[in-house]
């Protein structure tokens, strides 16, 4: 089975998940080609490829434009084959705030209009690091903010990378 790996990072917490996804898929006997949307040089015919796997990270309640533009430009050819999103982010971590990770995940949908074959909410990471002052403002004061490190100093996963096997075998099983 061929698959595409389309993604979408801002900190590298997506390329890591995509990467293991793609490590999951290859070690079970599938080709995988990886595509960072970000990626002008053209080249990918999506209809290729059997299955997709698209992954986008959520800052500021909203998934990456770069993956929207993607996607929306794909929308015919992805439709036409089963897919998996895989939405990364804090939301998704926790049990008070998922609801809120599957609202970003409706929204994207609906301006990209694409109808995945199948929906992952993953937790994402905190990466102290990378935030400038807004982000930071916003980690310590939004609807996550009783969930994360006050000082932000250290670099926090929250991804539980067993669910997303299952997950992704899962899907190729399908």
């Amino acid at each position: 089975m061929r698959y595409l790996i389309a993604y979408a990072t801002t900190e590298g917490q997506t390329e890591k998940i995509s990467k293991f996804i793609g490590a999951t898929l290859s070690g079970e006997g599938n080709e995988v080609r990886f595509h960072n949307v970000s990626d002008l040089s053209g080249g990918l015919s999506i209809p290729d490829f059997d299955k997709t796997i698209i992954a986008g990270s959520v800052h500021s309640a909203r998934h990456q434009p770069d993956l929207e533009l993607f996607v929306f430009a794909n929308r015919g050819s992805l439709n036409e084959l089963p897919g998996l999103f895989v939405s990364v982010s804090l939301a998704a971590a926790f049990q008070d705030t998922r609801e809120e990770a599957g609202e970003y995940v409706d929204t994207f949908l609906q301006a990209a209009s694409w109808k995945p074959t199948e929906i992952a909410l993953i937790a994402g990471a905190v990466k102290p690091g990378s935030y400038d002052w807004f982000e930071k403002s916003a980690l310590l004061e939004g609807d996550l903010a009783d969930h994360v490190n006050k000082e932000l100093q250290n670099t926090r996963e929250f991804t539980d990378w067993d669910v997303l096997s299952r997950l992704v075998s899962d899907f190729a099983k399908a």
